[in-house]
């Protein structure tokens, strides 16, 4: 705790030396610069000249996001992957009238996670807010699209310290139109991060609050996923914190690739159905509401440190 009230301060005491944070919306994309450098985006409009065609053209997502010192953090719609899409969380199925539809891999046509509309609804000098309205469709003939899920999305980018920064997203969804909607148990689905195709199991590491690596962490319960490799001649990290086992709450439990899989390039799942499935309703909040915050830094975060901005997040929430 000592570490994270450490950083709180340092934060108070440094923003006056940022640049104010400026909000645009242009082409389908709210974008959030720190002074010349573009840090932030949300791809609210159809993805242009997708690869792989219009079937690709996704929304409602973020990308780019990066580091203070401008260092990029993730990837999008990489050869192996083309649905990967930065940090997305689209379920992997959805069932609804006793039949399962693929919502994750929208090349599949059974269904997509769609904007509806996005806005920065408060823009100061260290955090911008935006509120998001999406969509989970399904397709019954590979064409016509009707809603199944009705999703609002809040997202704060703010600061954290001299080298941070904070992303959290609140997700909430509900069965559109009262119609009956359940997650089917799978083992990837949910909130999810493609790393940055600069960083391997080479020159990367993976950690997470049980205190396993991409070697063994997938599938194992985590509060919280650390992920740090080289970048601009130091180091770079992106901290992952779930907030699902907060208030005595299930950790949700992770799908992560392993060092021999694509060069060990990261992928961090967290996902809530590895186990089971839940019907979409208000009572089970596993997959109804979910909060995450990233943190992003310019320095090599350790797992104390991860703990300790964990727990405060957690303090900060009840």
């Amino acid at each position: 705790m000592k570490i994270v009230r450490h950083l709180l301060l340092s934060a108070a005491l440094m923003l006056s030396a940022f640049a104010q944070f400026k909000a645009e919306d242009e082409g389908g994309r709210i974008e959030i610069h720190d002074g010349e450098k573009m840090v932030f985006a949300y791809q609210h409009g159809p993805l242009k000249n997708p690869k792989g065609g219009e079937i690709f053209a996704a929304s409602a997502f973020v990308h780019s996001l990066s580091t203070p010192s401008g260092f990029q953090l993730n990837d999008i719609q990489p050869d192996d992957h083309l649905h990967h899409l930065g940090v997305w969380w689209p379920w992997k199925l959805v069932e609804v009238r006793g039949k399962k539809h693929v919502t994750w891999e929208m090349q599949k046509k059974e269904g997509r996670h769609r904007s509806i509309k996005a806005k920065a609804t408060l823009v100061e000098k260290d955090a911008v807010l935006i509120g998001a309205h999406n969509a989970v469709e399904i397709s019954l003939d590979g064409s016509a699209y009707r809603q199944v899920i009705e999703e609002k999305v809040a997202m704060r980018f703010g600061r954290l310290e001299k080298s941070g920064y904070t992303l959290d997203v609140d997700i909430f969804q509900r069965p559109f139109k009262g119609e009956k909607v359940t997650i089917p148990r799978y083992r990837y689905s949910g909130f999810c991060w493609r790393g940055t195709p600069k960083w391997t199991g080479e020159n990367s590491t993976m950690l997470t609050s049980g205190g396993h690596n991409r070697d063994n962490a997938n599938h194992q319960e985590a509060k919280w996923c650390l992920v740090s490799g080289d970048a601009c001649g130091g180091k770079a990290t992106l901290l992952i914190l779930s907030a699902a086992a907060m208030d005595g709450g299930q950790p949700e439990r992770l799908r992560v690739w392993d060092s021999k899989m694509h060069y060990g390039n990261p992928f961090v799942n967290f996902n809530p159905v590895v186990k089971e499935s839940f019907e979409l309703k208000e009572e089970n909040d596993a997959v109804t509401r979910r909060s995450y915050r990233l943190i992003m830094v310019d320095r090599q975060l350790s797992a104390e440190e991860a703990e300790g901005l964990w727990s405060e997040w957690a303090e900060a929430n009840k």
